[in-house]
């Protein structure tokens, strides 16, 4: 059984909306009810960039034989060169387990420091994170 390493599921105050207003997975409780634990950060560097992203989910079973593991895994930040974007409102994602390896306190906390919503002249959150989607299916 692998350990990944654990940083809080909402680093912060709290003051982020748009993490509270996503549903919990099956068996977190809301306020009131089972707390929810922290969960594994995660990393899936890429060509030219890295995303970070938090995991909610490893696939336990195969779905048919030969096919990948997935992890549903929540994207928190893309760090392309010396920019960190935050993608705190882009969709979850379905992705294969290849290739994700643990994202560790001491490099991911000074990322959140960094990180800032795109402008509106500049290509949006999800545009970044279907970019870096695209490159790592194609490459």
């Amino acid at each position: 059984m692998t350990l990944w390493p654990c940083l809080p599921a909402c680093c912060g105050s709290g003051e982020d909306p748009s993490i509270e207003e996503r549903p919990l997975p099956a068996g977190r409780g809301a306020e009131g009810s089972v707390p929810t634990l922290p969960r594994p950060i995660l990393a899936l560097p890429g060509p030219q960039a890295t995303l970070y992203g938090e995991l909610i989910q490893a696939s336990l079973h195969r779905l048919e034989a030969g096919s990948r593991a997935l992890l549903w895994v929540r994207p928190l930040l893309l760090r392309e060169g010396s920019q960190v974007w935050k993608l705190r409102a882009t969709p979850d994602l379905l992705w294969p387990a290849a290739g994700f390896v643990p994202a560790y306190a001491e490099e991911i906390l000074p990322l959140l420091e960094q990180a800032r919503d795109p402008g509106p002249q500049e290509p949006s959150a999800r545009q970044r994170l279907q970019g870096f989607l695209r490159q790592l299916w194609q490459g």
